[in-house]
């Protein structure tokens, strides 16, 4: 057994376990840890070498201080490898779909920074993509180096490792200098991780160590010594024993003392010593080498030793025979590189690297790669590194990495740039500090903006500015917002900055002048932007207007795509366009609005666009689908919410939720969604719709006076945004149906009489049979009767299904009531009919009992079936229904395969089906169109 591996028997164990249980599909995190010299490398290496002839595909990354500033360093290493070596046709297929956010690798980065998920994303299902067909296994050395991109992806699959065939396989020492210990803990404390420390050496293995470098046995008290020297650390041991037989000693006890002295000295005198005898070509190299890193070719290596080629090649033969390099360059142990490293005079460190830079430019290396050399040589006033870590900045950028991007442009400001750049690196880098959450940003930010900053650049440092203060100070976001609009001049950054703007002034009551005056503004201007467009789509469908007036505004806002490529379903601008559309009672146009988006926000890998999308389908879906799918949709929202640590933004999804969950009948769920004080949100654009949900669940609860209190204030905040349309937050229709209830009839005709005005006004069918179906509830029998029937001939040239449902359901009790039981069971059949369609638990409970008190039978649903999923389950069960496979289906909910599958198999025991061809009658999809 090689050295290296002495007494490692129980070590080699868990490796042979943990490898066989990657082959058979389960795929998990092992660390090892321990201090240098340990022997971490050579139990990794030992692990390749096992698989060597296997089908298992091995990924080998090393980490390195020199590389920490290279954003997704360790993940190029990892990665880059096999896609160069697929052909194009299967590099195609790698990056597909979902993992089309790791393209950076091979195609170079974009110029816009990203939204780091898409790119953890992206990476993610890239690694599966390689895994489809044989095992993976990702094996980092030293990942304590490991840039923090790279680490946060390996931390991001690590928690997502169970029932795959991946294997992250890594060593690490802790509480390293400079590492992220966070990210470190992070990962080692994951679902399916564990940690292997090494034990250091028995006495019995040291005195084997230094017998095999002596060539006899030692005393006793000599390996007793190397033992108290060492700490049994092998590498130590190793060295001391080289030191021993360099010293002639023979290991006798009387040379214990001296062997005592030789072991106080380390690693770095014995390596220095070592280079010493082998000449100056050698120690050249040797310094090349560890200032190169193990990027640069043998010629480069030559050249930067100032050697020609034969003595290179002579330099390094000697380097690999003593064990200072090994057969492809790179140093045996990183405490062999510090002790070279440390004996190399700073200036010639210095000139290394930029030599280094200038011969990686030359041959069109990555910008990152070239940057890691800039930022390890002083600053020196140097245009060309300035150019280097810019670039380099950009790319970190564009692969979410702004902290990375942050790093590399401070030092590019102390380089320095020339003069006519510095204000653009400063506002690049301030830019990239707010991204990264870095106090320095804003302080840079107000200090370019005092210096004179002018135009599209004063108009970025406003923006960054806004995004700072959004969730501190949301009146001084505005007022930069402002500032920013005022600046621009560039369309392409002042469309964006116009939705941000409207979307601050549209969320606080106090900004509701402000926002006003900008939709006025709007209507007057046949020019308006398509954020301004949607805005006042949104604004005039939710202040009464017309359904065709609704329309125009939204189909010029969307136009040719304007919105969704300009501003983008990212925004909460676009999300308005939907509801307008939805106002309108144009359901198939708000949904082709959505496909869209969601196409859109997958393809780019936009996770926080996947909220407002599932925010949109929730209710879209509880107006003209099924609200079981809009429960689900809604409940993913909310995953992403807690995933990205968006905690302002719950009550916006609790609202529809709670609402979907409802018309399930599931009560209890819905209250503890959105049966909550809503502080938090009180005075925003958010309060009327949260006030609105909760006093429905508090309502369907039959606590009338905390459903009131609700809605009355629901109401008064209704009126001061001018709000008049009945379907828009729904508090009048609800306020009625309330007073109605609690026998205040003649109260709730004249709230009724506000919303049936209004309705009128729209000209929507929808939304006059909505107010008349609930107006009939404060109704005399027969009255109530005809307005009810009122209420369905509106209702039915309408695609709102649930609430054509609850009017048949309205029309079928109050004839069984005044005796019409024959006449009562069409509309409550047509009703039953529609409960299924829409997925509606309570509406079908309450039909099924009037249908039984005319005498009839109804079938009843069986009590696991539709009825029995979960959210989650039915939104895989939708998706498989519409013939998206497994793995389609786990990238777009951007979860694992392991919990489709876990859902998929729910969901058929509680359907009673066993092929995905039954799924869509089962869950009554034959009728419905999303």
């Amino acid at each position: 057994m090689p050295t290296t591996l002495l007494g490692r028997e129980g070590e080699l164990d868990v490796l042979t376990g943990y490898l066989d249980e990657l082959q058979a599909g389960r795929g998990s995190v092992l660390l090892v840890e321990g201090p240098a010299g340990i022997g971490k490398t050579a139990l990794a290496d030992a692990a390749r070498r096992r698989l060597e002839g296997s089908e298992v595909l091995v990924l080998r990354a090393r980490a390195s201080e020199l590389d920490r500033e290279f954003a997704h360093g360790v993940v190029n290493q990892l990665l880059v490898p096999p896609l160069m070596a697929a052909g194009p046709d299967d590099r195609a297929q790698l990056l597909a779909g979902a993992a089309a956010g790791a393209a950076f690798l091979v195609a170079g980065a974009t110029t816009a920074p990203v939204e780091p998920f898409a790119v953890l994303h992206g990476l993610h299902w890239l690694v599966l993509n390689l895994a489809v067909e044989r095992p993976v296994l990702l094996v980092v050395d030293d990942l304590h180096w490991a840039d923090r991109p790279s680490l946060r992806f390996l931390e991001h699959l690590g928690r997502r490792l169970e029932d795959t065939q991946v294997g992250i396989l890594a060593t690490m020492r802790r509480d390293e200098p400079g590492a992220v210990q966070a990210l470190l803990d992070e990962l080692a404390e994951g679902p399916v991780a564990r940690t292997m420390r090494p034990a250091p050496l028995t006495d019995e293995q040291v005195g084997a160590v230094v017998a095999r470098a002596l060539g006899q046995d030692p005393d006793e008290a000599f390996v007793r010594t190397a033992l108290e020297a060492t700490g049994g650390n092998p590498l130590l041991t190793t060295v001391l024993a080289r030191e021993a037989v360099a010293d002639g000693l023979r290991g006798r006890a009387d040379e214990a003392e001296r062997l005592r002295a030789s072991g106080a000295r380390g690693v770095a005198p014995a390596v220095r010593r070592r280079l010493r005898t082998l000449g100056a070509p050698a120690e050249r190299l040797a310094r090349a080498a560890a200032v190169a890193g193990p990027r640069s070719t043998p010629t480069e290596l030559a050249a930067l030793a100032g050697l020609s080629s034969h003595d290179a090649l002579q330099a390094r033969a000697q380097l690999q025979r003593t064990e200072v390099l090994d057969a492809e360059d790179v140093f045996v142990h990183p405490l062999v590189r510090d002790a070279v490293i440390d004996e190399c005079p700073a200036d010639e460190r210095a000139r290394l690297h930029v030599e280094v830079a200038r011969q990686l430019r030359e041959r069109g290396a990555l910008p990152q790669v070239i940057a890691v050399h800039r930022m390890a040589a002083p600053p020196a006033g140097d245009a060309d590194a300035v150019r280097d870590l810019r670039a380099a900045a950009d790319a970190a950028a564009a692969e979410g990495a702004s902290e990375v991007a942050a790093d590399l442009l401070a030092r590019a400001l102390v380089e320095p740039p020339p003069a006519d750049a510095r204000d653009d690196i400063a506002l690049e880098l301030a830019e990239a500090e707010v991204r990264a959450g870095q106090a320095a940003g804003p302080a840079r930010l107000r200090a370019l903006l005092a210096d004179g900053l002018a135009g599209d650049r004063a108009a970025r440092a406003h923006a960054a500015l806004a995004n700072h203060l959004v969730h501190l100070e949301p009146d001084a976001a505005v007022a930069e917002l402002e500032a920013a609009l005022a600046d621009a001049q560039d369309p392409r950054l002042a469309h964006p900055l116009e939705a941000h703007l409207l979307e601050a002034l549209l969320y606080t009551d106090a900004a509701m002048p402000a926002f006003a005056a900008r939709m006025d503004a709007a209507a007057a201007d046949p020019q308006a932007s398509p954020a301004a467009l949607a805005h006042l789509a949104v604004d005039r469908a939710c202040r009464g207007a017309t359904g065709p007036e609704i329309v125009e505004l939204a189909r010029r806002a969307e136009a040719g795509g304007r919105l969704t490529v300009e501003v983008g379903p990212a925004s909460s601008t676009w999300n308005l366009l939907t509801h307008a559309l939805r106002f309108a009672e144009r359901a198939g146009e708000a949904q082709a609005v959505l496909v869209e988006g969601e196409r859109l926000a997958q393809a780019r890998g936009l996770r926080q666009a996947t909220l407002f999308v599932e925010h949109a389908w929730g209710y879209w879906h509880r107006d003209f689908g099924s609200v079981a799918t809009g429960a689900a949709r809604a409940e993913l929202g909310l995953q992403v919410i807690r995933e990205m640590g968006l905690a302002l933004t719950v009550p916006a999804l609790a609202a529809i939720l709670a609402e979907d969950l409802v018309h399930l009948d599931r009560l209890d769920e819905a209250l503890t969604h959105i049966d909550v004080p809503l502080t938090e949100v009180e005075g925003t654009y958010v309060e009327p719709f949260a006030l609105s949900s909760r006093a429905l669940v508090r309502l369907v609860a039959r606590r009338w006076d905390e459903a009131e209190r609700d809605l009355r204030r629901l109401v008064d905040l209704a009126d001061a945004r001018g709000w008049r349309a009945p379907l828009a937050v729904r508090g009048r229709l609800r306020l009625t149906s309330l007073l109605a209830q609690s026998d205040r009839k003649d109260e709730a005709l004249a709230v009724s009489d506000v919303d049936l005005a209004a309705a009128d006004a729209t000209g929507l069918a929808g939304a006059r049979g909505s107010v008349l179906r609930v107006r009939a509830q404060a109704l005399p029998a027969d009255d109530g009767i005809e307005v009810l029937r009122q209420a369905v001939a509106l209702l039915q040239t309408t695609e709102m299904r649930l609430e054509l449902g609850w009017a048949l359901h309205d029309l079928g009790a109050r004839l069984r009531i005044r005796g019409d039981r024959r006449d009562a069971r069409e509309p409550l059949r047509l009703a039953h009919e529609l409960s299924r369609k829409t997925g509606s638990v309570r509406l079908a409970r309450h039909v099924v009992a009037e249908l039984e008190s005319t005498g009839a039978r109804p079938q009843r649903e069986p009590v696991d079936g539709v009825d029995g999923l979960t959210p989650a389950e039915r939104r895989v069960a939708d998706l498989a229904a519409e013939g998206l496979t497994n793995r389609e289906i786990a990238q777009t909910l951007w979860v694992s395969q392991k919990t489709v599958e876990m859902h998929l198999g729910r969901s058929f025991s509680k359907l009673g089906i066993r092929s995905r061809r039954a799924l869509g009658e089962a869950l009554g999809l034959a009728d419905a169109d999303a």
